[in-house]
């Protein structure tokens, strides 16, 4: 599957537009979570917002990549463990987690900025003592991301 594809604009020297991204409001959750492609892109934006939500936070430059432990346990403690099939391992259900934020992005339901600031929000008013290494305190900061998302776009348990 195809996610971006060009298209034809006249007022462009080189006749191609920004890509064309209108499809993805038309795509079924199992569709986004089995495409590598949104887990591809998911993968950079996850990485740069929690990254950048750290800066805001704590005036502290890092450049972490996100654990794929984390993600996981941000997909195990929220609706979207339930759309994805039985008997993932951790980095498939990392892989959901980036897929989903990638989809939250591109779909223009949440910008990166009002990512950032979600994320930001929630490490300025985690006490230092909290979690016991930065693997958790990421855990608990994209826990609280992806159920905040899934809060605000209506997703809830499917039933099974």
């Amino acid at each position: 599957m195809i996610l971006l594809k060009p298209v034809k604009k006249k007022s462009n020297k080189r006749g191609w537009s920004l890509l064309d991204t209108s499809f993805i409001n038309t795509l079924k959750f199992e569709e986004i979570f089995s495409t590598n492609d949104f887990a591809k892109f998911g993968d950079s934006v996850v990485n740069f917002i929690y990254n950048a939500a750290i800066f805001e936070a704590k005036s502290r430059l890092q450049g972490v990549k996100v654990w794929d432990s984390c993600l996981a346990e941000a997909c195990k403690k929220s609706p979207l463990r339930s759309y994805i099939g039985s008997r993932k391992n951790k980095g498939e259900l990392g892989d959901a987690v980036e897929a989903f934020i990638g989809y939250v992005y591109l779909a223009h339901k949440f910008s990166i900025n009002q990512m950032i600031d979600i994320l930001t929000h929630y490490l300025k008013h985690r006490s230092n003592n909290d979690e016991k290494n930065e693997q958790e305190l990421c855990s608990a900061t994209f826990i609280h991301l992806v159920n905040h998302l899934c809060d605000k776009l209506g997703i809830v348990d499917k039933i099974l």
